[in-house]
């Protein structure tokens, strides 16, 4: 019987207190025996020392004691690159949370770097690790449903004052002099948004390239960057896809990514629940067996010990990158809903602030396969088609000179 994989991980609090708990949910696959925090009496630190892990308050310490075969990264988005990077240098293989970076520049630097010292990344969008969508990605490139027509998605979900000012990067554009993009089509929603590429793609692991991106970009709450966002991309080998976006609504919309082709109408609901409807009346259910990220931590652990080739590595998820650096160019800034839209309602002991009739405008738009502007919602703003060809250096078109006024920029017709 195979050891189990020893992993590392960078930080214990948060999302990393979650990978550390279902790290130790399969034992069987893998196990953590260290880990950093600055803070040695968190929550995350005493169930850690508890359970014999190892707890350091430096990576650099972490790397030094080196008792693993892999690097767990579930760090904010703009220390992604220099962490990876650092854990790449002292010799060990990368697990990093997604989104993988900010820009393009950044990715292209890192898959450079992590090709020099070859080692691979994984970048861990759960999603594509599922065996469910790794299966129904052969199908589709098997012919079996036909010629693809369209992938879109669509998610509401609900985020109050509380997300927003967990952590001093949330919804922040950029900090400290770097990028960090943070809205909800390269954070919470980027699985929609990469799902769409996957599905897309041309190839079992790759991620269809985007040529033409058309973009709008909003905010309702207090944020530099963007929580409610519409997307048209068209892809190099002709398919055409469609995302819409909230954090502002008041009922949530599960995450629904619908893949329309020749012979079926594909949905896959909440990144779990698969329903096919053929065109001749046929229906078939498929559901995941377990967590999408369990499935991905075993996928990896079966990397790590040379059983299986990496779904997802770093080269793979440009084109993901390169659509949100030019959904961004394409909006050219940040819109803000004008107030007379706007709720601030009670959740809890926080406060929501929602978009007025989002849920229903977005389900409009995703039917009619149309941008906010193209139906004619009161407060949207057209945007401009920016084209990836030759695309290396974000940005070229957004206007970052409008930050320090961002969050009084209001867009109207």
């Amino acid at each position: 019987m195979n050891e189990p994989v020893k992993i590392g991980v960078i930080g214990c609090g948060s999302y990393a207190f979650q990978l550390i708990k279902r790290v130790l949910s399969i034992p069987f696959n893998c196990t953590v025996t260290a880990v950093t925090s600055r803070d040695l009496d968190s929550a995350g630190v005493q169930y850690c020392r508890e359970r014999g892990i190892h707890v350091f308050q430096t990576i650099d310490e972490l790397l030094n004691y080196g008792r693993f075969d892999v690097v767990m990264n579930p760090t904010p988005i703009h220390l992604h690159a220099s962490i990876t990077k650092q854990c790449l240098a002292a010799g060990f293989p990368v697990w990093m949370e997604k989104p993988p970076v900010a820009t393009v520049q950044e990715l292209d630097e890192l898959n450079q770097f992590a090709t020099s010292v070859r080692l691979p990344v994984a970048v861990c969008f759960n999603a594509l690790y599922a065996g469910l969508v790794q299966q129904l990605k052969k199908e589709l490139l098997d012919g079996r449903f036909g010629k693809i027509r369209r992938v879109k998605s669509i998610g509401a979900w609900i985020r109050t004052d509380a997300y927003f000012n967990r952590n001093s990067w949330a919804g922040k554009i950029k900090q400290g002099g770097q990028w960090i993009l943070d809205g909800d089509i390269n954070n919470p929603f980027a699985h929609g948004l990469c799902n769409n590429l996957f599905f897309a793609g041309a190839q079992q692991n790759a991620l269809a390239e985007p040529e033409i991106v058309e973009a709008e970009l909003y905010r309702c709450n207090d944020i530099e960057s963007e929580d409610t966002s519409c997307l048209r991309i068209l892809t190099r080998n002709g398919i055409e896809a469609m995302n819409w976006f909230t954090l502002g609504s008041k009922t949530e919309i599960p995450l629904r990514t619908v893949i329309e082709t020749e012979k079926a109408l594909i949905t896959f609901s909440d990144l779990k629940d698969l329903k096919i409807e053929f065109a001749d009346g046929r229906i078939e259910m498929h559901e995941a067996y377990q967590e999408n990220r369990i499935e991905m931590l075993q996928h990896l652990c079966r990397t790590v010990r040379g059983e299986e080739m990496l779904y997802c590595d770093l080269a793979m998820t440009r084109p993901f990158t390169v659509t949100v650096n030019s959904a961004f160019e394409s909006a050219g800034t940040i819109c803000t809903v004008p107030e007379q839209y706007l709720r601030r309602i009670n959740v809890g002991d926080t406060i929501q602030t929602v978009i007025d009739g989002i849920a229903g405008i977005m389900e409009q738009a995703f039917e009619a396969n149309a941008l906010f502007s193209e139906i004619n919602v009161s407060w949207a703003v057209q945007s401009k088609k920016f084209h990836t060809e030759n695309y290396k250096q974000f940005p070229v078109r957004f206007c970052s000179a409008l930050l320090k006024n961002s969050k009084s920029k209001v867009c109207v017709n």
